[in-house]
């Protein structure tokens, strides 16, 4: 009896889907990917050109973002906590596109 009322109600789940949307992944955004490069510390990401610092990259981390630059500063992501901001350009190296 508990296993017909299991099977039923996981048809009912395959027949009808999720009643949540599953919020689409990281990876499948447009954007680039970059690594930090000519860096001895670590590279500040802040929350806007020249503005407060609120997270860092190392050398040789990967992060990624959209392509668009202001000015010599490009919009990323970081890693210590994964915020959004901007770090300057020239230290990072532009991989691809993801």
């Amino acid at each position: 009896m508990l296993t017909a009322r299991i099977a039923a109600l996981l048809a009912a789940t395959l027949c009808t889907g999720p009643a949540w949307t599953v919020p689409a992944h990281a990876s499948d955004r447009p954007g680039c990917i970059y690594r930090v490069v000519r860096v001895k510390t670590h590279l500040n990401v802040r929350a806007w050109p020249n503005g407060r610092i609120l997270d860092k990259l190392y050398p040789g981390d990967r992060t990624w973002g959209p392509c668009r630059k202001t000015g010599s500063w490009r919009h990323i992501h970081g890693t210590d906590v994964g915020r959004k901001g901007y770090a300057y350009g020239h230290y990072l190296k532009k991989l691809g596109r993801r």
